[in-house]
């Protein structure tokens, strides 16, 4: 046994002594209204000359009940005087909010989500191992989105992968899901296929 699975061992016995009975599930977000998507940021690659365009709203229907729309136009240009080897990419994601979110004593996350037949990333942040909050690592995971038509979608906690700026990281590390210190939703066009164009993700929670 490495010392870093000894050392998990040794935090998931204490999380266990003092709540030995977690609940089934832990509600983490929920987009029912604007101030619920406050604290969420859009990124896209205009910010570094790409041509990209996103927004992240809430949307009311005919009940008043609401959701949230990630869409946008999605574009492979660049500007002529980016350095971008890739274009095509955007997303939201947030920061938790007093302290890392501690998912230990879970294996899944579960969205509710309508897709447009693109394929979503899910993403999350996690202090490293052996620097802590000095250094944070991203893991991904596809998020299989229904088109046109509400879904819940589940992506256990063992199919996330490292990555690095959206490339495979090739080690052996593991995932800290103690120690969770962001989440984040992206897209990305193939730079193989044309998926330039619009893009619509709802989400409920």
């Amino acid at each position: 046994m490495s010392w870093r699975r000894l050392l998990k061992g040794a935090q998931t016995y204490i999380e266990r002594v003092k709540d030995p009975v977690p609940p089934t599930e832990l509600p983490l977000f929920t987009f029912a209204s604007a101030e619920h998507l406050k604290q969420w940021n859009v990124f896209t690659d205009a910010e570094a000359g790409g041509s990209t365009n996103a927004k992240f709203e809430n949307i009311l229907n005919a009940r008043g009940q609401g959701t949230a729309a990630f869409q946008g136009q999605m574009s492979r240009a660049t500007n002529p005087e980016s350095r971008l080897q890739r274009s095509g990419f955007c997303g939201i994601n947030r920061l938790v909010e007093n302290g890392p979110l501690d998912l230990e004593n879970y294996d899944t996350l579960a969205y509710r989500v309508r897709g447009d037949g693109r394929r979503y990333i899910a993403s999350l942040r996690t202090e490293n191992w052996v620097v802590g909050d000095e250094s944070q690592d991203v893991w991904q995971a596809f998020l299989f989105a229904r088109k046109n038509e509400w879904a819940e979608v589940e992506i256990p906690l063992a199919r996330f992968l490292q990555t690095w700026k959206g490339r495979l990281v090739d080690n052996e590390e593991e995932m800290n899901p103690g120690r969770i210190v962001g989440l984040g939703i992206s897209v990305a066009a193939s730079p193989q296929e044309d998926e330039d164009g619009t893009f619509r993700l709802d989400l409920d929670w």
